[in-house]
């Protein structure tokens, strides 16, 4: 039955309670299903080996290159200690061929790092994760820390001795311009890297420092505790 206003009729409230029932059932059930599918894709968890693998491979090729220039700059084509070269020119020297060295030395490191990761993620399997930091962070961050490091102190160890360079060959006075050039350029570098290392990286904001610095004092804590795992790389370290 129905009431009459008028002559508009009103149908019974306890008539549209179950209707109103059903439409609110049916509105939560989309919104979670909706919300369910959203968070799922969020989750999604990959094979993110290969996308590792470009990353080490962006920094051994650098590396290498690096290490290939460094060769005839600090080492092959090291000026000799002359007799008549004053004190402070002969320690130049010197240091210039410790550095030389170095920085080649530290590059083999860099490569080394990157080639085994790049071969143990080709030849291992592993979990799928939620983006590639978290693979790196999980299982190769000494590898990954290690590799960046080397590369950064081989890199700037070469842009060092293109100002001995100088200094070898023109004089203080194409010396002292280029050791002004170069220093500007290099502390442009490092405020690059360390905006990037700030920034941080992957859906979780993984980060291994604030900076340079940190990153480096990041990497001495983990070849410490690699170091006790063994024999050769206690004496490495040692």
């Amino acid at each position: 039955p129905c009431f009459n206003i008028g002559n508009t009729p009103i149908v019974p409230t306890m008539r549209l309670i179950p209707l109103l029932f059903g439409v609110i059932l049916s509105s939560v059930h989309t919104w979670g299903a909706s919300a369910a599918a959203a968070s799922t894709a969020a989750v999604a968890l990959k094979d993110y080996t290969g996308v590792a693998s470009g990353l080490f491979n962006n920094m051994r090729t650098p590396a290498a290159l690096v290490g290939g220039a460094v060769v005839p700059m600090g080492i092959t084509s090291a000026p000799k200690i002359e007799e008549t070269d004053s004190p402070k020119m002969k320690v130049m020297k010197r240091v210039s061929f410790i550095l030389g060295v170095g920085s080649l030395m530290s590059q083999i490191v860099a490569i080394t790092y990157s080639t085994v990761a790049i071969n143990k993620l080709a030849e291992l399997k592993y979990e799928p994760t939620e983006d590639v930091n978290e693979l790196i962070a999980s299982h190769y961050k000494l590898e990954w820390l290690g590799t960046n490091i080397h590369f950064l102190f081989g890199l700037f160890g070469f842009g060092i001795l293109a100002i001995f360079k100088s200094y070898f060959k023109y004089g203080s006075r194409v010396g002292n311009v280029n050791a002004c050039w170069s220093s500007a350029a290099m502390l442009f570098c490092i405020s690059i890297v360390n905006q990037g290392i700030a920034q941080g990286g992957g859906e979780q904001g993984t980060k291994y420092g604030s900076n340079l610095l940190g990153l480096a004092v990041n990497y001495v804590g983990l070849i410490l505790k690699y170091a006790r795992g063994g024999v050769m790389p206690a004496i490495s370290v040692g």
